[in-house]
């Protein structure tokens, strides 16, 4: 069983700070729970970003089933959210999506994103105790994720 997740957003970051990023926190593999893996950053169009990953001894996999910009069906999004517990429970595992930061700037933060505001709580129900967000300086953040106000 998977005890520890990672999340981050690749925002717009050159590929070498956002595979410093992974490799400073000994990543082994990206689950990619965008709904679809394309960006106006050519380095994180999923095909790309899988051959630059596996270059890298990285393993990558988009599990679009997780939702996004799109509301996945309840069965759909149970098993991609149980994929990303049975890849963690292998791997030193980190969630991605495109939003750099996990919070919002707002005077009461809440969820930017869907790996906060849904998944997140998703796999602490699955028993993943520990999740790690990586900030865009390198920094991390640790907090309730079902306690942030979230439109998730």
């Amino acid at each position: 069983m998977a005890s520890m997740l990672y999340t981050i957003g690749h925002g717009r970051h050159p590929f070498p700070y956002f595979l410093e990023l992974l490799r400073n926190f000994e990543i082994e593999f990206v689950c990619d729970v965008r709904a679809f893996a394309r960006s106006r950053w050519p380095q994180f169009n999923g095909l790309v970003l899988a051959s630059l990953l596996e270059e890298n001894a990285i393993g990558y996999e988009h599990l679009p089933e997780t939702g996004g910009k799109n509301k996945p069906e309840p069965a759909d999004l149970e098993w991609g959210v149980n994929r990303i517990v049975e890849i963690a429970s292998d791997l030193r595992t980190v969630m991605m999506c495109s939003e750099s930061k996990p919070l919002s700037d707002h005077r009461i933060p809440r969820a930017n994103c869907h790996r906060v505001g849904m998944l997140a709580p998703m796999v602490r129900e699955r028993g993943v105790s520990r999740i790690i967000h990586i900030l865009p300086n390198g920094e991390t953040a640790e907090f309730d994720e079902s306690a942030v106000p979230s439109i998730w």
